[in-house]
């Protein structure tokens, strides 16, 4: 590299504000030209200068010609053509430019958010003690709240904000009209309502961790819910808002079927309550709610309550009946995918699960897509008995990806097990025992379910080629605990060979 070229690196523009300014669509930036003429927001002539100049290059902002050297001499050698080149003086004003482009996210934001400006409006109207101004903004505010349908928490966070602020008014106004008013009651069941929704949800996330080997169940939220009598909550919801008691009972009863997963009256009573009161639930929110009634089942297909599985691919199909998937932004979810993948072809739904790797494996992120399509015909042609075809579109398929590489290696054990070539079986299932005590990220509940699966398929082919009746005791112990992988299979392979 020539010395020219080196220097110009050396002051090669790498800013923040370039950052935020990629991020911007051609509308926003179109936008953002005239927040920085306005004199309210800037008075700083260079800055607007600064941004004409890189404006030039949006969206990529790669251009060698764009460096610290050349926006000097464009924005202040103007004035004084001898002047010798400040970094100090460029940062400055990048650093200007940035703090003016959060503040115009900002504003857009307030702008875009009605409850956001109501509640910065009120905020300031209380202060000023301008009370009938307050009244009308407050009405306004409220009738952004109506109780039609339950968005999520946010919608009891906002109504504490709003009892909040009625008590914080009458503080200015009346301190005798706070003294008689309910505002800090209604605020604390609204905070409280919120703050119980909330820690739900969270807990619906470490319940899913766990097979990641992740335990947060000496966190404070579980120690603080396990201080929580549910049932009392449930009672004294009865005696008040209908609306209320029908929202907050569907994540109680969500909270005791995820945290008991070996209960299946605690799921049965949630998916009653949440089949029964779901109209109530906007769609994104009645999607995660039973996004989570699923991965109730799921913990209990994993305890060994193979059952469950038929139980949730009907969830699952009522989900699609409703078109609830169709309510989630962004692409497919990948988890979910395999799950109804998983489950569909558990309990035989065979025809069911081509359409559906037909009908949405399009709608998953382009990344993943064309590995999950072939982990997807794997596994089919496995439950079809096409054995060959399946080794396929094995081969085809991606293992590096995390919900993919633990039952592709378990359906090759399976697949050479089904063709009789014990010499690959062997081969894979050394390889795999390596790869389960080697990686940290499987949990102990998995390993150990993995660990049996070898074992028992080990045994298996003895069995099958000297039928030693020795082996049956620990075959049978294997096949019947809830801690071995693929048990139904194995049960089913060890009834054919008795």
């Amino acid at each position: 590299m020539r010395f020219v070229e080196i220097l110009s690196c050396r002051f090669m523009l790498n800013s923040k504000v370039i950052d935020i300014l990629k991020s911007f669509s051609v509308e926003e930036i179109r936008k953002f030209s005239g927040f920085l003429s306005s004199p309210f927001h800037n008075k700083n002539k260079k800055v607007i200068q600064l941004f004409e100049i890189l404006s030039k290059y949006h969206p990529h902002y790669g251009h060698k010609n764009l460096t610290k050297e050349k926006l000097f001499t464009l924005i202040f050698s103007g004035s004084d053509k001898y002047a010798s080149f400040s970094d100090a003086s460029v940062r400055n004003l990048l650093s200007d430019l940035m703090i003016l482009a959060e503040k115009f996210l900002v504003c857009t934001e307030i702008e875009k958010n009605k409850f956001l400006f109501s509640e910065i409006s009120l905020k300031e109207l209380g202060k000023r003690k301008l009370t009938g101004i307050y009244e009308k903004r407050l009405k306004t505010a409220e009738s952004l709240l109506s109780e039609n349908v339950f968005r999520g928490e946010e919608d009891y966070y906002k109504k504490f904000i709003l009892e909040e602020s009625k008590s914080t008014n009458s503080q200015y106004i009346d301190n005798l009209s706070l003294h008689r008013s309910n505002y800090i009651l209604k605020a604390s069941d609204n905070l409280t309502y919120y703050y119980l929704i909330r820690i739900f949800k969270m807990i619906n996330f470490f319940e899913w961790q766990k097979q990641y080997n992740i335990d947060h169940t000496s966190s404070l939220a579980y120690e603080l819910l396990r201080g929580v009598n549910l049932k009392e909550i449930e009672k004294k919801l009865k005696s008040g808002s209908s609306y209320d008691c029908k929202v907050i009972t569907v994540y109680i009863r969500m909270y005791s079927a995820l945290t008991d997963p070996l209960n299946d009256e605690k799921y049965f009573s949630y998916k009653n309550i949440l089949t029964e009161n779901d109209s109530v639930f906007s769609s994104l929110e009645k999607y995660g709610l039973y996004i989570c009634l699923t991965n109730c089942c799921v913990r209990k297909i994993d305890l060994g309550k193979e059952y469950f599985n038929k139980e949730c691919f009907e969830v699952y199909k009522l989900m699609f009946r409703n078109k609830l998937f169709d309510s989630y932004p962004g692409y497919f979810s990948m988890t979910t995918y395999t799950a109804i993948l998983n489950t569909g072809l558990a309990s035989e739904n065979y025809d069911e699960i081509e359409n559906f790797i037909e009908n949405y494996s399009g709608r998953l992120n382009p990344e993943h897509r064309e590995d999950a399509v072939n982990y997807s015909y794997a596994q089919l042609c496995f439950y079809k008995k096409q054995y060959g075809k399946s080794l396929e579109f094995i081969s085809r398929t991606d293992t590096e990806f995390s919900n993919f590489k633990y039952h592709l290696k378990v359906l090759a054990l399976k697949i050479y097990y089904e063709t009789e070539d014990y010499d690959s079986l062997y081969y894979a299932a050394d390889s795999f025992s390596h790869f389960i005590n080697k990686n940290k990220i499987v949990s102990g509940n998995y390993r150990e379910e993995f660990r049996n699966f070898l074992r028992t398929l080990d045994l298996l082919v003895k069995y099958r080629l000297g039928k030693d009746d020795t082996l049956i005791f620990r075959i049978t112990k294997l096949t019947e605990g809830s801690n071995t992988a693929g048990r139904k299979w194995l049960k089913k392979k060890f009834g054919e060979i008795k």
